[in-house]
């Protein structure tokens, strides 16, 4: 019997089935298998240091299957980064799809995206303290890995035009701009909060209350 012709039945997020053949669910598995090597290395390690060969040995692959999957060292790395961008946006939407409150929803958005930077902190370290340099270094593949961050971007600015329409956010702003505002206090604080390393006494969520105050009513003395 031919083994590659059994196949294995799943079903995505929205409940349609999928058919996949043991050759390729076992392909993925050992992709799956090189991204989470890679994230540990990386998170070790650090990019620069990093090498295929210390991937593989993590995966307990030789460095030849690492090849067959990832041509070099930044596709991987892009890889990892998409692939944690999109388990973000899908990890959120996920959790407060059914909020229809709008103000709540963009709370337990920034609790939700801020839970996930706690328990992913150590890959994201990398990211946001070698993101200038990596985006020299892989040009313009960088633009063909970021679909995920793109549209997570574009899922804030939907959050934004709730809130405008239920009349939480004022209808005059540009929702562009208000989701690039909410993006640059999200984004200042987890670079803070990571550069503080051991000296940190509160997990990055514990302060999502602080940044949604913060984004709606400003600093302003109450």
């Amino acid at each position: 019997m031919n083994t590659d012709s059994i196949i294995e039945k799943k079903f995505n997020r929205r409940g349609k089935m999928i058919v996949i053949d043991r050759k390729e669910r076992d392909k993925r598995l050992r992709k799956a298998d090189i991204l989470k090597a890679a994230e540990h290395v990386f998170s070790s390690k650090g990019y620069h240091e990093a090498t295929i060969q210390d991937i593989a040995r993590e995966a307990q692959y030789g460095t030849g299957t690492v090849y067959l999957y990832f041509k070099d060292k930044n596709e991987l790395y892009l890889s990892l980064l998409e692939e944690k961008m999109r388990s973000l946006a899908e990890t959120v939407q996920e959790k407060i799809e059914d909020i229809r409150d709008a103000g709540k929803k963009l709370e337990s958005f920034i609790q939700e995206s801020l839970n996930f930077f706690d328990q992913n902190q150590g890959f994201f370290r990398i990211y946001i303290f070698e993101k200038d340099n990596l985006r020299l270094m892989v040009g313009k593949e960088a633009s063909k890995s970021f679909a995920s961050i793109k549209y997570l971007t574009n899922y804030i600015e939907e959050l934004i035009r709730m809130a405008q329409k239920q009349g939480v956010i004022g209808k005059s702003y540009d929702s562009s701009e208000v989701a690039d505002i909410l993006i640059s206090i999200m984004g200042s604080l987890i670079l803070n909060w990571t550069r503080s390393g051991s000296k940190k006494t509160q997990n990055l969520s514990d302060k999502s209350g602080f940044i949604f105050d913060v984004f709606l009513r400003g600093v302003e003395k109450g």
